[in-house]
């Protein structure tokens, strides 16, 4: 019998043999082994990327998030919740997410062009960072869009799967993936194709990508948090709303950092496609 919670290199599992096993446990035995290698691997990238997001504080610089599909997940984890700094803003159009169609997203994140519209609508500055998530690291987007924001200095930070991007060719003309592209990179350590737990030779479930992308996130920011509190610095966290006498503080934080960042949605002008 395969003694091992999810599939090997080179391993094949036999249909009989997967379906006698639990999979709760296989799932949660995968997870924890990775968020281990996740760990491992990345506490020192955890630290320059804390560094750089805490230099970006205190130059007055302005930290976002970007992500596509599901990876758009890792940014709102991080925005405006319970446990969340609230100097974070978000570059995240409905388009981006599964709330409308959950084909439409996959449509858009590989049409490069779609960059001119977040250019248009989130004002991102030399020397501001951009959290970007991006599990294969590969689409066409994802790849304009960085692209075109460190032409203007903005430093970027990857969490993406090296496993799935070094495997997989990229979808923008350039042939860069998010990797090669970031300043630092962040290894979610999700296996190629996310899921990791074998129910049959054909079948796969229990990803991993959001678990450990959000892992990743919430560890530099807390580590820059530290890092702000250790000089002095002001790090405004929001509360949970369902505490009692949470609402006027949170309050206090939104009207104080929660604003529109960018151009206001105007028309978009055609010759900007």
């Amino acid at each position: 019998m395969n003694r091992f919670p999810y599939p090997q290199e080179n391993d094949t599992i036999k249909k009989t043999e997967v379906l006698c096993m639990d999979f709760a446990k296989r799932y949660y035995e995968f997870l924890e082994q990775t968020l281990r290698n996740v760990y491992q691997s990345n506490k020192d990238h955890i630290q320059e990327a804390a560094d750089l997001l805490y230099q970006t504080q205190c130059n007055n610089h302005t930290i976002y998030t970007f992500g596509t599909g599901h990876s758009h997940m890792i940014g709102q984890d991080l925005y405006a919740r319970a446990g969340g700094y609230a100097k974070i803003y978000p570059i995240d159009e409905i388009e981006l997410s599964l709330a409308t169609h959950p084909t439409k997203s996959t449509q858009i994140e590989r049409m490069a062009e779609y960059a001119n519209v977040l250019e248009h609508l989130y004002d991102v500055r030399c020397d501001d960072v951009v959290i970007v998530t991006s599990n294969s690291g590969r689409n066409a987007l994802v790849i304009k869009y960085v692209l075109r924001l460190r032409k203007k200095g903005v430093k970027i930070i990857a969490i993406t799967s090296l496993k799935h991007s070094q495997n997989t060719e990229s979808r923008h003309k350039s042939k860069k993936r998010l990797f090669e592209l970031a300043d630092i990179v962040l290894d979610n350590q999700a296996p190629l194709g996310d899921a990791g737990v074998a129910i049959d030779e054909n079948i796969t479930m229990g990803p991993v990508s959001t678990i450990t992308g959000c892992f990743l996130s919430q560890c530099m920011i807390g580590s820059m948090i530290e890092k702000l509190k250790e000089n002095g610095m002001d790090a405004p966290v929001f509360r949970s709303s369902n505490t009692d006498g949470a609402d006027a503080y949170n309050q206090a934080l939104f009207d104080t950092y929660i604003l529109k960042k960018g151009n206001e949605y105007e028309s978009l002008n055609e010759s900007q496609f």
